[in-house]
């Protein structure tokens, strides 16, 4: 080994010294008090859909529900091989975050290579590393790693995609294993999250729109139009079989979810919340607007050097969040910041980049240090606030002082489905566990797709019960309502017991048959 090679071969082993330390920095933010947070509905529907038979499972994915169904087969795998629902769950999503972290490392810095020279340029080393501190600080990339939803997973596909897709663009004799590589991973981040198809079609935009450039200019062709074409339609057919059940989907969203009217205020302060300025001060309109001055002078920096990863960067974070402002004001409300997760993480390449571009040394460090400690702060805010919640009793402490004072086979009534899918998890006797009414009587996105017809009691079947005990789980201040079940003359409270939670209070309600000796007392 000559004296350069020694030397090349020292500064890619410091390289990756440092990206191991940045994983080491975005684990502990990942993986602090995974656990200690209870499940909220987003997470024990998922958990509750992964419970049911895999045909079961995917029929009432397909007819009840509004995601694609890659997240719901990993996790059902995940969960039938570590079993225990309390712990692994999470660590999923952890762990396609940490991978999400390495990926934008190892995308910069292929994305920035020269096209003759399979060496890095010297910025994107520095930028490949900076791109990665910043997703393994961002507070929306955080919270969605510590929640058992399919957001961190979708990141996971776009970036390695992404990766892929420049290997087999520029790199020389990549052969067919990275247009393959890329194909697949693309048409997964679209089985994973819908806004996964606004991402491929960035990607395919970038990949036909250097084939066109190539042909203006009559450059030497490194991508020709036919592999492109080919892995497209190959995405097209791959996606296929879902497709009328994507359109289902839509349809049944389109119909009976509400949402908010959207308006450009609204817009603005969503946007600001996509990067997670929440933590810093209060979101508004005008903080929106700040945010999209400043990623315009960001753009405006990469679009000045004319490099083909610079447009891609640009156009994997604009086609997404255009896209759901669009749809958002013409069909209905999709611009959320969760959707728009993939996005915020070329955004944030976006960033890495234009300040390790900087020409003049000073300022590129004074720029390059004011972005980890903006980062910094938002993710220490974050890290406090999930703290806080840590020391909320909530679901958990609720269920236990449920499960201490409860007797065998007295019955709990749930005031919701969405309440229902959470206790499952935690309670020790599920028989007995009911939620009120029928199915009938609440919408499907308030869980229905994950309850049984023998899990929903009518109030009036009560007469039937042998106990003369009831216990009620109720919750105030929650989605802004209270939520109560109602029992008939003839039940009386006789205690009555609140666990506060971070979005909302659970009270816990004990009714006997016979008149009460005793005032009901709310323990607060």
């Amino acid at each position: 080994m000559n004296t350069s090679e020694t030397i090349a071969s020292g500064k890619l082993n410091r390289e990756y010294l440092w990206l191991g330390v940045v994983l080491v920095v975005a684990g502990f933010f990942r993986f602090s008090y995974l656990n200690q947070v209870s499940y909220w509905f987003d997470e024990s529907f998922t958990l509750k859909m992964a419970e049911f038979p895999l045909l079961d499972m995917v029929e009432r994915n397909m007819h009840d529900d509004d995601n694609p169904p890659l997240y719901y087969l990993t996790l059902k795998l995940w969960v039938y091989l570590f079993s225990n629902y309390l712990t692994a769950p999470r660590i999923l999503s952890a762990l396609c975050s940490m991978t999400t972290v390495a990926g934008t490392y190892f995308l910069v810095k292929e994305a920035y290579q020269t096209s003759s020279d399979s060496r890095p340029k010297p910025d994107s080393r520095y930028a490949a590393l900076l791109a990665a501190v910043l997703v393994s600080l961002s507070p929306l990339q955080i919270s969605w790693a510590q929640q058992v939803r399919m957001y961190a997973m979708a990141p996971t596909f776009a970036v390695w995609s992404s990766y892929f897709l420049f290997r087999a663009m520029f790199r020389k004799n990549s052969g067919k294993g990275s247009w393959i590589l890329f194909t697949l991973l693309s048409v997964l981040q679209a089985y994973t999250h819908y806004f996964g198809l606004f991402i491929a079609i960035a990607q395919y935009g970038f990949a036909l729109g250097y084939v066109g450039y190539q042909r203006l200019n009559q450059r030497e062709k490194k991508v020709s139009l036919q592999t492109v074409l080919i892995s497209g339609i190959t995405f097209y057919f791959l996606f296929l079989p879902w497709l009328l059940v994507f359109l289902e989907h839509r349809e049944r969203v389109d119909v009976k979810m509400p949402t908010a009217d959207i308006t450009w205020p609204y817009i603005g302060t969503r946007l600001a919340m996509s990067f997670d300025l929440r933590w810093f001060y209060s979101v508004t309109p005008v903080t929106g607007v700040l945010v999209a001055q400043f990623f315009l002078i960001v753009f405006l920096m990469l679009a000045i050097q004319r490099r083909p990863a610079d447009y891609f960067v640009i156009l994997t974070t604009l086609l997404p969040f255009l896209a759901a402002a669009i749809v958002s004001l013409y069909m209905r409300t999709v611009f959320v910041p969760r959707y728009l997760i993939s996005a915020q993480v070329f955004a944030l390449i976006s960033i890495a980049v234009a300040v390790s571009n900087i020409p003049w040394k000073i300022f590129r460090r004074t720029g390059i240090l004011l972005v980890l400690i903006a980062m910094g702060w938002l993710a220490k805010e974050q890290y406090l606030t999930r703290t806080l919640n840590v020391s909320l009793p909530g679901m958990r402490g609720a269920v236990t002082y449920l499960n201490d004072q409860r007797e065998p086979e007295e019955t709990v009534i749930v005031c919701n489905p969405m309440l229902f899918t959470s206790i499952v998890f935690y309670i020790d006797d599920r028989d007995q566990l009911f939620t009120q009414g029928t199915p009938r009587g609440y919408p499907y996105y308030q869980g229905t797709a994950v309850m049984r017809d023998d899990e929903y009691l009518k109030i009036s079947e009560l007469k039937n019960q042998s106990h003369t005990r009831v216990w009620t789980f109720d919750a105030d201040k929650w989605f802004g309502h209270t939520w109560m079940v109602n029992l008939p003359p003839g039940w009386h409270e006789v205690s009555r017991k609140r666990f506060q939670e971070f979005n909302a209070d659970f009270i816990i309600r004990c009714y006997e048959h016979q008149p009460p000796n005793q005032v009901a007392t709310d323990v607060l």
